[in-house]
């Protein structure tokens, strides 16, 4: 198993309530960055601030010295709302590593969480650290009153370890809501910096008004999720949070967990697999085994496995070819045909087959190109379709959808 694989968590299947939002901005702090003492990933719990008070000459907007009482030469990176006004990465950065302090009076006694943006493709090479500052890199103070951007070359290593080298540290977030269920590709490996716990902003403490930007992306995930367009109350509660800097990743996934959407993938497997609409208490059960945990994809294999759809199948032979056209879309092979037939005449058990068909490469590309048709309106790249089929075979298939649906292009393509 590789290093990446050891750290990183398959935190998609783990399905928990969210973190409550009440003030999800206007109480709510960020904070800077770790800073690096040896190299390679901080392994451990630990400070994020373990640097002696230092203040050189910033290259940059400011190029002053500072005192060692200034924000300047605190050893934190600035707050990305400081900078480019929104509680977000900016472009051109990536999710690197997160950290959280515990009881925080900022998210109503819950945990708080800071999260690194990190420079994205660096021209630089990258060694066991996973970070690189490229020779034209600024490294600034914009005033003594800011913290530093760009000039920690750091990463936890417990987000997006699937891009191995990144830049400096551009700007830090913050969010009252878990970073995995912000970011996918976020580990649950947690770190720790009580330091930080009452670091704070004012421009995290106003509520900006939703854009026309925001209200096109809230109607058009509604449509794709829901297949309605959103009520007043709700164009606006979504809107506002994309406005004041709630990632995409984030205010989808409200949308994908929802009983309407799990419902309206349970109507189609229902039809596929028996013919017919799902009744209010199949939709309601089946439902409720997906909120609570299980993935759809194991849901899909127990409904091919039933009974029913075996008996209405009307042999072996009549089942495995079902299994075939209606889960790969194509007619069996003669030579897989007679060993999946000879697998159901073995057992009464037929779950195992069925999860053999719908896991497997095959079935998970299909996933995959139709999810991208849902939201994106286009066939996959090739390389996207290899990379979410082999995800597939460890996550859940809401997560694709979370982040294809919060994903930039998807953005953009709302506002047409």
């Amino acid at each position: 198993m590789s290093f990446t694989d050891t750290l990183t968590d398959r935190a998609s299947k783990i399905v928990e309530s969210r973190t409550t939002r009440r003030g999800f901005v206007n109480r709510s702090a960020m904070v800077g960055s770790a800073v690096v003492v040896s190299g390679g990933y901080v392994l451990r719990p630990g400070t994020a601030y373990a640097a002696l008070c230092s203040c050189p000459r910033r290259t940059g907007a400011a190029k002053q010295e500072c005192n060692c009482s200034d924000l300047c030469c605190d050893g934190y990176t600035e707050f990305c709302c400081q900078i480019y006004g929104k509680n977000s990465c900016p472009p051109n950065t990536m999710l690197a590593g997160w950290w959280k302090v515990d009881d925080s009076s900022f998210c109503d006694g819950a945990a708080r969480y800071y999260m690194d943006c990190n420079q994205l493709n660096p021209p630089c090479a990258c060694g066991p650290a996973g970070a690189c500052r490229a020779a034209d890199s600024t490294c600034q103070c914009r005033t003594c009153t800011n913290r530093a951007d760009g000039c920690t070359v750091f990463r936890y290593g417990n987000c997006n370890n699937d891009i191995t080298c990144v830049g400096p540290i551009m700007c830090r977030v913050v969010t009252c809501s878990k970073p995995w269920e912000i970011d996918p590709g976020c580990s649950t490996v947690a770190r720790t910096d009580p330091a930080t716990r009452n670091h704070d902003r004012p421009c995290l403490e106003s509520i900006l008004a939703p854009t026309p930007a925001s209200l096109a992306w809230t109607r058009a995930i509604f449509n794709d999720y829901l297949r309605r367009a959103p009520n007043n109350d709700e164009l606006l509660e979504y809107a506002t949070r994309v406005t004041n800097g709630e990632p995409l990743h984030s205010v989808s996934q409200s949308l994908s967990r929802t009983a309407v959407y799990i419902g309206s993938f349970l109507d189609d497997l229902y039809l596929s697999v028996f013919g017919r609409a799902i009744d209010d208490a199949g939709r309601n059960y089946w439902t409720g085994v997906i909120l609570a945990g299980a993935t759809p994809a194991e849901v899909a294999a127990l409904l091919y496995a039933s009974k029913e759809f075996f008996r209405t199948s009307g042999s072996a032979e009549g089942f495995v070819r079902r299994l075939y056209v209606e889960i790969l879309e194509r007619e069996p092979e003669r030579e897989g045909l007679d060993y999946w037939v000879a697998q159901t005449n073995a057992t009464d058990d037929r779950s195992g087959i069925t999860k053999s068909f719908y896991g497997s490469i095959e079935s998970r590309r299909k996933r995959v190109i139709g999810l991208y048709w849902r939201f994106l309106r286009r066939s996959p790249d090739p390389q996207g379709l290899e990379y979410w089929a082999v995800r597939l075979a460890d996550e859940d298939d809401l997560v694709l959808a979370t982040s294809l649906s919060g994903s930039p292009e998807y953005f953009e393509k709302a506002q047409n």
